[in-house]
């Protein structure tokens, strides 16, 4: 956004502040908040505090620093009112949170959680932070909700590594799994309205997350890597304490069948299988796979969890290429609808190239754990605010064009006079 236009919005971006203002405590810290969320959508090269301080009237590099890296005001409050929000806009009951992680690159290693490890949106494994995200979809729009900083083992159980970051005593090492379910549990109690959610295989791989959603009584469809395991029929389960072929007598459950591979269950199905179904509108045209369902049960730890799909996607590429998703959503719940669901994951990815694009999520050049969490919340209030402004700018083009009617509209296409 340049300041043009930035400075047209002012007068909507300070009523949008306002809501927020009270979460950051003193006069003082909402004055920064409010400059600084200016310096993240204005852009420039990057939207370090430096430079947002040099681009802003009235900030002083110091203070904004200090109000990053040390200010006590909770960035778990903002977001929580953020997704207040957001549900007043965009709620919907059949609404979607699609669970997915990003990278921030970062030199030497000093910047909290740091380490040389996979990072999707870089294609590689190199040095850098992950971030675990919610992105809440309905068929009103979609924004980021949440995040959390995905602190490693080895991070954990450095504790002159913690002090020297930051890192709260509370915090302990969890997997992205368990982020990724603890953001889900605390939008279930925060009482926002969504029926599914979605995440690729780091999430539908692991038992811990896809039980816990179960328990939340939320509906999933998540990827399933290719060695997964799955039952085409139900499996007899024997009881601890069941004796084997030598006598021996077991100490936990264990299943009577050995499982097969999803990519092996998949190579054996028939031609007849697959039905072509249009997932979404794409800024190509319509987004068109192939499908096929079968009722499994898959291996969680060894045991089966209850009856669910296996959906399979296969592209419609000369080079075929083939996805497999789960999903434990009710029979009556048609195979159109989950691909649907599935297939608005895209929407997360959209999120993350608007907030690092257009509202600075990833230029940060502080190290420490309040500093990344508080840089992170303000880039996901800049980023609702332009989701806001282009639904209100939307909707206003979209009164305009019934108000002045097919001829007007039509009329309005013309080249302007030179004049």
């Amino acid at each position: 956004m340049d300041v043009k236009a930035l400075r047209q919005l002012r007068p909507e971006l300070e009523l949008f502040l306002e809501r927020y203002a009270p979460h950051f405590g003193r006069d003082e810290a909402q004055d920064h908040a409010r400059r600084f969320v200016q310096g993240l959508l204005l852009g420039g090269e990057r939207r370090s505090v430096e430079n947002i301080a040099e681009a802003i009237d009235g900030c002083v590099v110091r203070s904004l620093q200090k109000f990053i890296a040390q200010s006590p005001w909770s960035d778990g409050d903002l977001l929580e009112e953020l997704q207040r929000h957001v549900t007043e806009v965009l709620g919907d009951p059949d609404a979607t949170l699609n669970v997915d992680e990003t990278g921030f690159p970062k030199k030497g290693s000093k910047s909290v959680g740091v380490k040389r490890q996979y990072a999707g949106c870089l294609g590689r494994t190199d040095n850098c932070q992950l971030g675990v995200c919610v992105n809440y979809r309905s068929a009103a729009g979609h924004t980021l909700i949440d995040r959390r900083l995905f602190l490693p083992e080895e991070w954990a159980a450095d504790a002159p590594r913690r002090q020297e970051a930051g890192v709260p005593e509370a915090v302990v090492f969890r997997t992205k799994p368990e982020l990724a379910l603890g953001m889900v549990q605390q939008a279930v109690e925060r009482g926002l309205p969504f029926r599914w959610v979605t995440a690729d295989s780091v999430y539908g791989d692991s038992p811990t997350f896809v039980q816990g959603v179960r328990g939340l009584d939320k509906w999933y469809v998540v990827d399933s890597s290719a060695d997964a395991r799955v039952w085409l029929t139900e499996p007899e389960v024997l009881p601890a304490g069941t004796k084997g072929s030598r006598g021996r007598a077991t100490t936990q459950p264990k299943v009577a069948t050995k499982p097969q591979r999803v990519d092996e269950v998949v190579a054996g199905l028939p031609a007849t299988a697959w039905k072509r179904l249009v997932v979404a509108e794409g800024s190509q045209g319509p987004r068109l796979f192939e499908y096929a369902c079968l009722w499994v049960w898959f291996s969680e730890e060894g045991l089966p969890s209850g009856r669910e799909r296996l959906l399979v996607r296969r592209s419609l590429s000369q080079e075929a290429e083939v996805k497999y998703h789960r999903s434990h959503a009710p029979a009556d719940i048609t195979l159109e609808k989950l691909a649907q669901v599935r297939g608005g994951h895209w929407s997360v990815e959209q999120s993350f190239e608007a907030a690092k694009g257009e509202c600075g999520l990833d230029e940060y050049e502080t190290r420490g754990w309040v500093g990344w969490h508080h840089h992170t919340a303000l880039s996901l209030l800049a980023l609702w605010f332009l989701g806001l402004q282009k639904r209100r700018l939307g909707e206003k083009r979209a009164a305009d064009d019934r108000t002045r009617g097919p001829g007007a509209a039509r009329a309005s296409a013309r080249p302007a006079a030179v004049g």
